[in-house]
């Protein structure tokens, strides 16, 4: 039994994350840190709920901390919790350099830290990956991601730079790159333009293109939209020497990957990732495979793809396109 400690207690916290711990037989909820709201709820589940970090030597033990609090608000948490718990889930976003990502890893074994890029744990995500990984279709060719939406949380710390960290790039576009990456496990990357346009600090478009280094020498051109200001079809188009794969994180009206026959009728399969031992493609689904996987690392002290150590590409495109 793992005991866990959660600080924040927002909206994506009560509807996603705190249901699937609650589920998980391996998991005991020590304690909440929510300052700002109360908690009736946790209140009749006999769950003690704090409101400073400054009673933290009070706090019941925990092995692992969630943290689920905006991306401005966590340096004081780090240094707080450093050296008193063993472990860290930490949402996203998480950081905008490779030097800041180490220097909050550093502290912990890399099998203990965790970033909730949870998309990793979808089904057609890792479809995609053993696909390029078995080389089904050939060599990737090239890889574009677009993703973006027209709506900017007024009110909320997302309109805020100094909570957020930043904007469409940072703290939702980062998911799609992330999901990308994870899925072609590049051996490094090479920036070769950028442009970036803000709004109040915020980033509003990113229109980007890499290399991705390979293991076996070859490159792969990668294109990286990201925006407010124009309309995207919100996938990541994988293309191969004769056939491009498509693959939708959440767009319900498409399936969630779609494959063109290379014949002249144009026909085009698709693939059900509901499929034994291929994970959900839903939300709460994927969450709870993910957090299911993290714990399992832990306890186990074996690194998996949950960990912080195996999402430093993410952070080094995120540097190299704000710094471009």
């Amino acid at each position: 039994m793992v005991n866990l400690g959660i600080i924040g207690f927002g909206k994506n916290v009560i509807t996603q994350h705190f249901p699937i711990l609650r589920t998980n037989s391996d998991v005991n909820i020590s304690w909440v840190l929510e300052p700002y709201n109360d908690l009736p709820l946790l209140k009749g589940l006999n769950i003690p709920v704090f409101k400073s970090l400054d009673e933290f030597d009070s706090y019941p033990s925990a092995d692992l901390v969630f943290i689920g609090t905006p991306y401005g608000v966590r340096p004081p948490i780090y240094d707080a919790i450093r050296g008193k718990v063993k472990g860290i889930y930490c949402e996203k976003p998480f950081a905008k350099s490779v030097k800041e990502h180490l220097a909050i890893t550093n502290d912990y074994e890399d099998y203990a830290f965790s970033i909730g890029y949870n998309r990793r744990a979808l089904g057609h995500v890792n479809i995609i990956k053993n696909i390029i990984h078995d080389g089904v279709f050939g060599d990737l060719k090239e890889v574009r991601c677009e993703y973006g939406y027209f709506t900017i949380k007024s009110g909320s710390f997302h309109s805020h730079v100094e909570l957020s960290g930043g904007g469409i790039l940072f703290e939702s576009g980062v998911h799609w790159i992330d999901a990308m990456l994870f899925s072609i496990q590049p051996n490094d990357i090479e920036i070769i333009n950028a442009i970036v346009e803000y709004n109040a600090g915020l980033d509003i478009h990113t229109d980007a293109e890499f290399l991705l280094k390979m293991h076996n020498q070859k490159d792969i051109d990668c294109k990286i939209l990201i925006t407010h200001l124009q309309e995207t079809e919100d996938k990541i188009s994988y293309v191969f020497e004769h056939v491009t794969v498509e693959l939708y994180l959440y767009d319900e009206s498409q399936p969630p990957l779609v494959i063109p026959h290379n014949t002249s009728n144009n026909k085009t399969y698709e693939i059900n990732n509901f499929l034994v031992g291929i994970g959900h493609s839903t939300a709460v689904g994927q969450g709870f495979r993910y957090w299911e996987d993290y714990i399992s690392s832990f306890t186990n002290k074996k690194v998996s793809y949950t960990n912080a150590s195996e999402c430093l590409m993410t952070t080094k495109v995120i540097e190299q396109i704000y710094g471009f």
